[in-house]
């Protein structure tokens, strides 16, 4: 797995601590992954091989990196206790007092949780998390970043359950962080798994129509 290239944003004096944590949970985010991947390899988020090789530019340069996070993504049945969302709620608690560091150690235990539970809806959830400690800290580079990874996390995860509805989450959270090429990449495979499901393939043309529409505001930031 290529090693993770995160950006932090310099807040001055005042914020160095904080961004010190957030370089730790981005450090231990990517030995999570690595160290139970390990262990765990999962089913292949995959295209067919003739398709595969007809992809070019960001769609080929984003199935790539799939494949790479597909081995080390823990896989097995869910195993949801909710434990992540009480460490989310302390997170968001935290940030509403304005510990910001704290909130950060507090991410990183609702991370493990996360990745523990094999669920997508949690990845979601932490990764939105890790976004609101970048408005806090003012980190929002770094913070895109390992938010980014979470939703790609996701997304890997949605593709195992083949749910169509999670994998549209995380087509619409890489759609928030800009990060358009991702996402068209996660309709595709939302097409495709809603493929015989006229309700499903309704959800992913509302999608798209959405998208094509001119947007006043749009984003995390």
């Amino acid at each position: 797995m290529a090693a993770h290239r995160t950006t932090w944003v310099d807040l001055g004096p005042a914020g160095m601590a904080s961004t010190r944590h957030l370089a730790l949970a981005a450090g231990l985010l990517a030995l999570c992954a690595i160290g139970v991947g390990i262990l765990i390899h999962g089913g292949h988020l995959t295209i067919p091989r003739p398709q595969r090789a007809a992809l070019t530019g960001a769609r080929a340069a984003v199935h790539g990196e799939l494949e790479r996070l597909e081995s080390v993504v823990p896989a097995g049945r869910t195993r949801d206790d909710g434990l992540w969302r009480a460490h989310l709620d302390l997170v968001e608690k935290e940030l509403e007092h304005g510990h910001v560091d704290v909130a950060v150690r507090v991410w990183q235990d609702a991370y493990g949780a996360a990745l523990a539970s094999r669920s997508w809806e949690s990845m979601i959830a932490v990764g939105d998390a890790f976004v609101a400690i970048g408005r806090a800290s003012g980190s929002v580079g770094g913070a895109r970043m390992n938010a980014r990874e979470a939703y790609l996390t996701a997304l890997i995860r949605a593709r195992r359950d083949r749910s169509v509805d999670g994998v549209i989450r995380s087509a619409e959270s890489f759609q928030k962080l800009g990060d358009r090429a991702v996402g068209e990449h996660c309709l595709h495979i939302a097409a495709q798994l809603a493929a015989g499901n006229e309700q499903a393939q309704q959800k992913v043309r509302e999608i798209r129509q959405r998208w094509e529409a001119p947007q006043t505001v749009t984003g995390f930031w």
